[in-house]
């Protein structure tokens, strides 16, 4: 695996050897957790934070397990990101008036502050993510790996939740 790295590394027009398409998935999501993880190391933030971060704005207040859902993660996993930023000041938690049991998750001023930062940095990331791949083949893209979760969840066991077909697509980014 080295030696492809350095080759490809050398000559972006040698031949990319054939990989399986899980393989390819992964290493795109190592790298792009990669990068970011560099760039916003002064923020003292994850992808995973960011994520968080940038689904509450889009979508407004949200409940934990719809949260979770919606950033691809199980409850406990969301419950733990959602301390943390809690206890940084970027998010709060309060009783949903339409709701007495239920918790919504809501960005703090500082949270949309923080958020502003680092939005020029997602688009950035993203821009480059996507150089050089047109707009239909995005689409097709995007709609192929949708599906292909959906088949891994089948797999798993779970039910597909169809509401996840087409992906969301957030206003900054397409992280």
């Amino acid at each position: 695996m080295h030696r492809t790295l350095l080759l490809m590394q050398q000559d972006d027009s040698a031949p990319v050897p054939a990989v399986g398409l899980g393989f390819l998935i992964a290493a795109a999501r190592r790298r792009l957790k990669q990068v970011m993880w560099v760039r916003l190391q002064p923020f003292h933030l994850t992808p995973q934070h960011v994520w968080v971060l940038m689904l509450i704005q889009q979508r407004g207040p949200v409940s934990l397990h719809a949260l979770a859902q919606e950033a691809w993660m199980d409850d406990p996993t969301a419950s733990r990101v959602v301390k943390l930023l809690a206890g940084r000041g970027l998010l709060r938690s309060e009783t949903d008036p339409a709701h007495g049991r239920r918790i919504l998750i809501r960005l703090t001023p500082e949270g949309r502050h923080v958020l502003r930062q680092v939005e020029t940095l997602s688009g950035e990331i993203s821009e480059h993510l996507v150089a050089g791949v047109a707009p239909g083949d995005q689409e097709v893209f995007r709609e192929a790996l949708n599906r292909m979760i959906l088949n891994l969840e089948t797999l798993a066991g779970q039910s597909p939740r169809p509401q996840r077909l087409p992906v969301r697509r957030l206003k900054v980014s397409s992280l």
